[in-house]
């Protein structure tokens, strides 16, 4: 596998993020209408255990995906520009919500 950072790599990682967040955005949007809940998922799911399992299973999804690129660019780009070694999904799994936990603070 070349390790470089290509337009290949960087456009299905650009799409497979803009579509993970846009399913993010289209099941949690809010929509107009009689329903008491006016997002997506309140009008998907009725009862609150599954909107909640839903919610989290989505979340996941997210966080896994963003991982996985966090982790391809740091593999492909910063290993070779600072000498240091790879890092596995956990690790960048980590990462990313130190990041998100310190950015949101």
């Amino acid at each position: 596998m070349k390790k470089g950072i290509s337009t290949n790599f960087n456009l299905v990682a650009t799409g497979t993020l803009l579509f993970v967040m846009f399913l993010f955005e289209f099941f949690t949007i809010e929509v107009s209408g009689i329903h008491e809940d006016n997002s997506l998922v309140g009008i998907m799911f009725t009862q609150t255990e599954y909107k909640i399992i839903f919610l989290l299973f989505l979340l996941m999804s997210v966080a896994i995906t963003a991982s996985f690129i966090f982790k391809e660019i740091w593999n492909r780009l910063f290993c070779d520009l600072f000498k240091t070694r790879e890092l596995n999904l956990n690790e960048a799994y980590s990462i990313c919500f130190l990041l998100v936990i310190v950015l949101s603070i």
